[in-house]
């Protein structure tokens, strides 16, 4: 399809803003050099219109707001445009409302462009032309998986399994297949069950001593362990071995190497700490995508990672959008930035020097895919370095074989990570809050054949509302795990008894 040919779809979807520009309307033969030229000039305003539009639509309000602006200063005042500015300090003004109703009442309250919020929420979809997505339960996935699995955990294997529907679907279905690790034989309490490098690492600090592959700790140079360090000859990048420095070479580095990439998403600010190693992590993979001459949805870190997409039919429930209109009838449950998502993820790419126009496998639907992936499987922890909590979460990773256990709060296992990551098997179970009275409600440690691994989201200590707060966004939805459903029940039965007790005076 020639560029002629686009512009005339788009007069024919937007024909409000051919009228804005009728005057440009021409019927002549022209180059293709022309064409872009002409279309520029046509569609520019409405570029600006539709991007601010959208990016309120999901709650990017700031973002939104700039590109109003942005179009005012280049094309002047347009009731499009002020339409939108309405709807942006509507919803900001609801916003402040809800979130600081002490001061958004005081008299004088200013509330500046740089305090609007500026990450929205968009859907977790499996596109319908996403033709990477593995059918992940077929007979050809879990042999592919189970090689893996033996790799790094040989009493381990992955199996399909019926878990609850954390999401909205169609039909009365309250489960839904999909996979999990089982036990191939007896397995002891205290025993490591799976020990896993990966190299789709990321480290949002830019000082620290880390292996730039496997994102281990490097050691003291008074330690005798130094004398393995490997620090790559074209750029300052340091590995903690030979093996890792070749793995790396094979892996990811050529497309990095020396392309000043290594400042991108480093000592920000704590809040921004876990959106800034989403963002590396999707680095990692275009520069494994590039170095292998592979699609990113087809690296094996991510290719068998499960997004947490929304299980509901687009032919019954897809509409067109309403312009203003922030509804939508799909549950959104992906954070959405356009500059973490969009602007970021094509910064990287030009220092990469990837033609972004020429490579259709770089486009924002699989930033969005792989962000989903990330979100819901991705580790965390501390750098060794003088990390402190304060700070936030400072290295992370994918291991595609420790994410395909699936979460409980009842978990039989524990995971660390540091260079690799390990589940030790549980020696002693957690007790179930509210169960005292009844001895305390524990299951026995261990791992019998045939029984799943079970690993944990978040802290097993918190109160069941703090745990599914948690893990809600890794999960797609509030666990419905056995002790949560317990601890649930126990907290609303005590709620009753402290309401029928106030009634009664």
């Amino acid at each position: 399809m020639n560029n002629l040919e686009n512009a005339e779809i788009l007069a024919h979807l937007y024909p409000e803003f051919m009228l804005r520009n009728k005057d440009q309307l021409v019927d002549v033969d022209v180059s293709d050099i022309e064409v872009l030229v002409w279309t520029k000039g046509l569609f520019s305003f409405q570029v600006y219109a539709l991007l601010a539009q959208c990016l309120h639509v999901i709650g990017c309000q700031r973002s939104a707001a700039e590109y109003c602006f942005k179009a005012q200063d280049l094309f002047g005042e347009d009731p499009t445009i002020e339409a939108t500015l309405d709807v942006i300090h509507a919803a900001i003004d609801d916003w402040l409302r809800e979130t600081q109703p002490d001061e958004y009442n005081k008299p004088g309250f200013k509330f500046g462009l740089d305090q609007f919020p500026d990450e929205g929420m968009v859907r977790r979809e499996c596109y319908p032309w996403n033709e990477h997505e593995p059918d992940r339960c077929s007979d050809e996935s879990l042999e592919f998986l189970n090689a893996e699995m033996e790799k790094v955990a040989p009493k381990l294997e992955v199996k399909a399994t019926k878990l609850p529907l954390l999401t909205e679907g169609d039909g009365v279905e309250k489960f839904v297949t999909q996979l999990g690790v089982f036990a191939k034989e007896d397995i002891a309490p205290g025993e490591i069950a799976l020990s896993e490098t990966s190299l789709l690492t990321a480290n949002n600090r830019l000082q620290d001593a880390l292996c730039d592959a496997c994102s281990a700790d490097l050691p003291e140079l008074s330690d005798p362990a130094s004398a393995d360090v490997v620090q790559c000859p074209d750029c300052e990048v340091v590995f903690c071995s030979q093996k890792c420095s070749d793995l790396a070479e094979d892996e990811y580095h050529p497309a990095v190497c020396d392309r000043g990439v290594e400042d991108i998403a480093k000592d920000v600010p704590p809040a921004e700490a876990a959106n800034a190693l989403y963002s590396l992590l999707l680095l990692r993979s275009l520069a494994m995508a590039e170095t292998q001459e592979i699609h990113p949805l087809d690296i094996k870190y991510v290719k068998f990672i499960w997004g947490d997409y929304h299980t509901l039919d687009l032919s019954k429930h897809w509409r067109p959008h309403d312009r203003h209109s922030t509804e939508s009838p799909f549950p959104r449950t992906l954070p959405f930035s356009f500059q973490a998502n969009v602007v970021l993820p094509f910064n990287m790419l030009e220092k990469m020097d990837v033609d972004i126009f020429k490579n259709p496998q770089y486009d924002v639907w699989v930033f969005n895919t792989l962000y989903a992936k990330f979100r819901g499987t991705a580790s965390a922890r501390l750098s060794g370095s003088g990390g402190g909590v304060a700070r936030g979460p400072e290295v992370s990773a994918v291991h595609p074989m420790w994410c395909l256990a699936n979460h409980s709060c009842n978990p039989n296992v524990t995971w660390r990570w540091a260079s690799d990551v390990r589940f030790r098997v549980l020696e002693e179970r957690p007790t179930w809050h509210g169960s005292e009275s009844r001895g305390g409600i524990k299951s026995k440690p261990g791992l019998k054949k045939g029984e799943e691994v079970l690993s944990h989201y978040c802290d097993i200590e918190l109160p069941v509302k703090d745990r599914r707060e948690w893990a809600a966004g890794a999960l797609g939805g509030n666990c419905c795990c056995e002790r949560c459903l317990w601890e649930a029940c126990f907290e609303d039965m005590k709620q009753i008894t402290r309401e029928a007790d106030k009634a009664r005076g």
